[in-house]
């Protein structure tokens, strides 16, 4: 589960974070601090250029819990990164470029609630709003019944009856949360958005802040990611 970073812990993150010159896979893969397998199922696009970074099994709505980033409007590979001993997810992550990365932002954090972690525009919200029924309960349905056929082998794009799709992640249980952050290359594009669900370190993989980086991107650039102090 996420605790809160003390100074100290972010320096050292910063310090022992992977090189510059690594796109986002191999730096998320050399950052976790353990060995993984890349699984991916396929391309989505966030329609709007917004997503929320939430329980896509309970946290249908938007609010405080749910985290809305700014991305790019273009098809972005899903990937999860799968421990290779275990099987455990350990992050998933949406890439647009293979361009290294510089910088980045922590945006937010996950709720730990079902075990499960998703990136949903606001109107795929409004759409699994719209199909879930309150008398089935949170673990019923064809939209349930998919997520549980699939774990533990996640993430995986998920469809609803009216064609809305989503990548979504198994996570981990307990209380707390998990890390979401964004992945920035030397212009101040987003190359990857991801959500980090365990470890092999001692703490969280993030980035070098883009405010502390050698290179800031303009305002324009980050403009409804709210970076955590």
């Amino acid at each position: 589960m996420r605790p809160a970073l003390t100074s100290a812990a972010v320096v050292a993150l910063l310090a022992c974070g992977p090189v510059a010159a690594q796109d986002a896979i191999a730096w998320l893969q050399e950052g976790v601090g353990l060995s993984t397998r890349v699984m991916s199922p396929g391309e989505w696009t966030p329609a709007g250029g917004l997503v929320h970074a939430t329980d896509p099994l309970t946290l249908w709505q938007t609010g405080p819990d749910a985290t809305l980033i700014t991305v790019p409007e273009a098809p972005a590979r899903v990937i999860g990164l799968i421990d290779r001993e275990y099987g455990r997810s350990i992050l998933m992550a949406l890439v647009w470029s293979d361009a290294p990365v510089v910088c980045g932002e922590d945006l937010g954090t996950i709720g730990v609630d079902t075990g499960l972690a998703g990136f949903l525009t606001p109107a795929d919200v409004a759409a699994l709003e719209a199909y879930a029924d309150p008398s089935l309960g949170t673990y019923h349905g064809t939209y349930a019944d998919q997520l549980e056929a699939e774990a533990p082998t996640v993430p995986l794009i998920a469809e609803l009856p009216d064609g809305s799709r989503f990548p979504v992640s198994g996570s981990g249980w307990g209380d707390g949360g998990y890390p979401v952050a964004s992945l920035r290359d030397a212009s101040g594009a987003m190359v990857a958005v991801y959500a980090q669900f365990d470890t092999g370190t001692d703490d969280w993989l993030l980035p070098v802040s883009c405010g502390q980086a050698s290179h800031r991107p303009d305002d324009t650039s980050r403009r409804g990611a709210t970076a955590l102090r």
